[in-house]
């Protein structure tokens, strides 16, 4: 037992003596895409006032679906483009889903309830188009029907209809827009003054 535990001492003092060198290094790769032409998202209008809302004109156990409204959005390149759009909420705070949209909260704290966007009647250089969206940044993609919502972790973009769903360069791209906005039930809210309905999106253009 002495013999051996001798030589396994001697065997570690070698080992330091003769340290094994081995290099260590990590690559770091930048890349991007330098693209000739930009790409500008419109709509047309920027603001949708729901009016004044009534907690007594609210469904008491069930959500009070207001007045929807379809907007025309536009993608307005300066050359035939590969696109893709994102919508982020800025109002994450009283938001429910990445589906459903916030508009606010009330003073105790309660949410509100919130807004849902749909895309439907894609028409690139006036030839009418399908909706796809990827949930993978754009490894893959699927198409996106009109009742499906438009969700904060999609990237969508368009395709050309019967064809592989992969999006596809243009120039000028209309998109109805619908939005659906709605209050929560009125038993969960507590409303003792007048209260602020306030959502807000951001829709921004990536280039594939």
């Amino acid at each position: 037992m002495k013999k051996l535990l001798r030589t396994s001492v001697t065997g570690v003092l070698i080992g330091c003596a003769f340290p094994v060198l081995a290099a260590s290094t990590v690559d770091l790769t930048v890349k991007g895409l330098i693209v000739p032409s930009a790409c500008m998202p419109s709509l047309s209008a920027e603001t949708i006032d729901v009016g004044r809302v009534s907690v007594k004109d609210l469904n008491l156990d069930t959500r009070t679906q207001l007045t929807p409204v379809t907007l025309q959005m536009g993608i307005d390149c300066e050359a035939s483009t590969l696109f893709a759009l994102t919508a982020t909420d800025n109002r994450t705070d009283s938001a429910n889903s990445i589906i459903e949209y916030g508009i606010g909260k009330t003073s105790a704290g309660q949410r509100i309830g919130g807004y849902l966007m749909f895309l439907d009647q894609g028409v690139a250089d006036n030839t009418p188009v399908g909706m796809i969206r990827s949930s993978d940044n754009g490894t893959t993609w699927n198409s996106m029907r009109p009742d499906m919502g438009w969700q904060t972790n999609q990237l969508i973009s368009i395709q050309e209809i019967g064809a592989a769903r992969v999006p596809v360069p243009a120039q000028n791209t209309q998109v109805a827009l619908s939005v659906k906005p709605f209050i929560l039930p009125a038993q969960g809210l507590t409303i003792t003054e007048d209260t602020v309905i306030d959502g807000s999106v951001t829709v921004e253009v990536l280039y594939l």
